[in-house]
């Protein structure tokens, strides 16, 4: 099992389709594969070699997509490294990793190899970096990608060719992307790929990449190249419901919120413009996409959804977690196909990582009657004050409710009398709004219970989030 013979196959079945748009340029299947064709050859010509692991430094584009297939027709292993990290953080990943080598979007002095990616022309630098013989593993592997380490050291994450193909054919089920579908393109490649890309490249799709974050760039993107697929994150969408032109988007027959949790907020004033309900996923880089809330977005926005056909979900240890709206809470486990095969650095295979084939998310939720999965949190982020836990997430959604509010953060901070205190930094829409936090905190308990209202709201410009998935950094 190799995913370039996956894409080989989609490419014989729809030469002349455009499998990318980017912008002014069409790359048509043909092309794509022509494409991962000659950087192979050129790739294998600066000594790339079976079972090496390759760093993959490069921005959003046609030739992201045609490196990383080029390197798995090597039988090379892709470790994507996020294109905004500096020489520091690229070092520390290459170190760690001992790649024979890495890709980059940015030249870096005499001692790099150049070329171009064709079609597209774009310039590429590569570099072999370490030598050593790597002990065998007996995993295929395809691809490792560190995880996003909000909550500790962050993992290598092992994927082999044939649980990525296993994990895509699970989704597919619920997705039922075809050629017919173009999916527009948001997110940063290097986060999202396995469970996205390489589905949509199997099944004959067309990717168009944004050309920008703003709502005017996406929604013309959208209707100049008929887009029926949304993938994007809340940030994307609250740009979007926030925009004031008149265009819809009547060929979209999905819109999929991911990379982090999607506020009620955002959802409600999407559907409020574009009359389109968001579709709130759930996916982890160790199980990939493994709740879509496709079937009923509009009546439950808060929820990621039931878990997929394939799948299977538990909630754990509920004795230690209050419930929510009558729902049974606790610590959130899955079980089916397509999972890692290994963390990387220290090497803990799958065996030895899950517990009888089931993975803890470190996630809190609960279930309803519907068997539709709501989540209130990070495990490590439930806040104990008094005896009494809160979940950050739902305090963090009555905050946004208010008007003047456009996005919170929620957390614990230590108090000697009541070990933790719910403490919130505030967003707010405009610097002149009149609200304090006795307002919103006034606001809070109408809904709330006491103990769940901020003592402490602080007010701040910006919410520091990771670079890539927009995962809120809470403070320690």
């Amino acid at each position: 099992m190799n995913l370039y013979a996956l894409f080989k196959d989609a490419a014989g079945r729809y030469p002349e389709k455009p499998a990318i748009i980017d912008k002014d340029i069409t790359v048509s299947y043909r092309e794509l594969d022509d494409m991962i064709c000659a950087l192979a050859e050129d790739l294998r010509a600066f000594g790339v070699l079976p079972r090496q692991m390759i760093g993959l430094c490069f921005v959003n584009s046609p030739a992201y997509i045609a490196f990383t297939y080029a390197l798995w027709k090597l039988d090379a292993a892709v470790v994507p490294i996020d294109a905004d990290f500096k020489e520091a953080e690229v070092r520390q990943v290459c170190d760690r990793m001992q790649l024979s080598a890495i890709i980059h979007h940015q030249g870096g002095g005499d001692s790099w190899q150049t070329g171009r990616c064709p079609k597209v022309e774009t310039p590429f630098y590569f570099r072999s970096i370490y030598s050593g013989a790597r002990p065998e593993s007996g995993i295929h592997m395809a691809f490792v990608r560190f995880t996003s380490g909000t909550t500790g050291s962050r993992k290598g994450v092992v994927l082999s060719h044939k649980r990525i193909y296993d994990r895509i054919c699970a989704v597919n089920k619920v997705l039922r992307i075809t050629q017919a579908d173009r999916v527009l393109w948001t997110l940063p490649m290097s986060h999202h790929f396995v469970s996205t890309i390489v589905l949509y490249l199997a099944c004959g799709a067309g990717i168009v990449l944004s050309g920008g974050i703003w709502s005017r760039a996406i929604l013309e993107s959208i209707r100049r190249n008929n887009v029926t697929l949304l993938y994007a994150s809340p940030f994307h969408y609250s740009l979007l419901a926030a925009d004031s032109s008149d265009q819809m988007m009547p060929g979209v027959r999905l819109a999929i919120s991911t990379a982090s949790g999607l506020p009620g907020c955002i959802h409600q004033r999407f559907y409020r413009r574009f009359q389109l309900p968001l579709a709130q996923a759930y996916g982890i880089i160790e199980i990939g996409l493994v709740c879509i809330n496709t079937d009923r977005p509009a009546e439950k926005p808060g929820s990621v959804g039931p878990v997929l056909p394939d799948y299977q979900v538990q909630i754990k240890n509920p004795q230690a977690y209050p419930g929510v709206d009558g729902m049974t809470c606790g610590e959130v486990f899955f079980r089916g196909p397509g999972f890692f095969d290994a963390y990387f650095d220290p090497w803990i295979d799958d065996s030895a990582a899950l517990v009888d084939g089931w993975f803890e998310t470190g996630d809190i939720g609960g279930l309803d009657a519907d068997g539709h999965l709501f989540l209130y949190g990070r495990k490590d982020h439930v806040i104990n004050t008094a005896g009494m836990k809160v979940f950050p997430r739902e305090v963090e959604a009555e905050l946004n409710r208010h008007p003047e509010v456009k996005e919170s953060c929620v957390y614990g901070r230590k108090n000697e009398r009541l070990d933790q205190i719910v403490a919130a930094r505030v967003v707010l829409h405009s610097r002149s709004a009149e609200v304090d936090s006795s307002a919103l905190k006034a606001f809070c308990r109408r809904r709330l219970a006491a103990y769940k209202v901020p003592e402490d709201i602080d007010f701040t410009e910006y919410i520091e989030k990771t670079a890539g998935t927009k995962k809120i950094i809470r403070p320690q």
